[in-house]
C-alpha cells in the first residue's frame, strides 16, 4: 500500500510540475500583450464597394452638375384642356450621392374647348425647383422621388375663327391667364451608363390661376369683363437625357 501511494504522489509531482512550467512561458507572452510599450492593434476598415458610375466614369459623384433636356406630355385636370406637348431644359446640381436639386425651365401648348377658356390655344412657361432623392439602385436604373414647386406664365391666344364670328357681330374679345404658383410631387427612374443618363420622369401639379376674359361691343363701346378660376394641376409626363459632369 506504501508503494502504491508514493506512486499516486510522484504522479502528481510532474503534474503540478508541467503546470508550472507551462504558466511561466505564458506569462511573459500574456505580459507583452499587455504592457503600455506595445504598439496598438491596427484593423483594416473594409472598402466600401463603389457604384459602377465612380468606377467607370472618372465623376465625381457626391458633389458637381449635369444637363440635359426632356420631351412633354401633359394631361391637365381642367375638362376645357387638351392634353398638352412641349419641352424642358434643365440643371441638376448634386449635394451628395443620393440628394439632387433640379432647377427646370420649359414651354407647352394645347388647345382650349369652351368652358375655362375660350376656344384657342394656351401656352406656359413654367419655371421648377424640384428636390430629389435616389430610393435604391438595381443594376443600371437609378429611382427617385421628391417634390418641389415652380410658376407658370401663361399666355392665351384666342382662335382666330371664333375672333372672325365675333367680329361680325360687332364683338372683339380677349382672355389674359394670370401666372400661377403650384406644388408638384415627382418621381422616376434614370439608366446610366458612363458619364449619361436616359430618364423617364413623372410630376403632378397642384395649382389653380384666374382667367379674366374681356368682350368689347365695338357698337355701343361697352366693355364686359369676368374673372374665372382655371385649374392647372394634372400629370406632367416626360422622357429625355441628361449628361453629368
Amino acid at each position: 500500500m506504501n508503494r502504491t501511494a508514493t506512486k499516486t504522489t510522484g504522479r502528481v509531482s510532474l503534474c503540478l510540475l508541467a503546470v508550472g512550467s507551462w504558466v511561466a512561458m505564458a506569462a511573459p507572452e500574456a505580459h507583452a500583450a499587455q504592457s503600455p510599450d506595445a504598439g496598438p492593434t491596427v484593423f483594416a476598415a473594409p472598402q466600401e464597394t463603389q457604384s459602377p458610375e465612380a468606377e467607370d466614369s472618372g465623376i465625381d459623384w457626391t458633389r458637381g452638375w449635369s444637363y440635359g433636356a426632356r420631351g412633354v406630355l401633359s394631361i391637365l385636370g381642367e375638362a376645357s384642356l387638351d392634353p398638352g406637348l412641349g419641352f424642358t431644359g434643365f440643371s441638376v446640381l448634386r449635394l451628395s450621392t443620393d440628394l439632387e436639386l433640379e432647377g427646370e425651365i420649359g414651354y407647352l401648348t394645347m388647345s382650349t374647348e369652351a368652358g375655362g377658356l375660350p376656344a384657342g390655344r394656351l401656352s406656359m412657361f413654367p419655371l421648377r425647383a424640384t428636390l430629389r432623392v435616389q430610393l435604391w439602385r438595381f443594376g443600371g436604373a437609378k429611382p427617385y422621388a421628391g417634390g418641389g414647386a415652380g410658376i407658370y406664365l401663361n399666355r392665351f391666344t384666342l382662335d382666330e375663327s371664333v375672333a372672325q364670328d365675333l367680329a361680325t357681330l360687332g364683338l372683339a374679345a380677349a382672355a389674359n391667364v394670370d401666372p400661377a404658383f403650384g406644388f408638384h410631387g415627382a418621381g422616376g427612374v434614370e439608366w446610366q451608363r458612363g458619364g449619361a443618363s436616359f430618364g423617364v420622369d413623372v410630376k403632378y401639379v397642384f395649382g389653380n390661376t384666374n382667367v379674366i376674359s374681356t368682350v368689347v361691343d365695338q357698337l355701343s363701346g361697352q366693355v364686359f369683363r369676368e374673372t374665372s378660376s382655371l385649374k392647372l394641376g394634372g400629370f406632367w409626363l416626360a422622357a429625355g437625357l441628361r449628361f453629368h459632369f
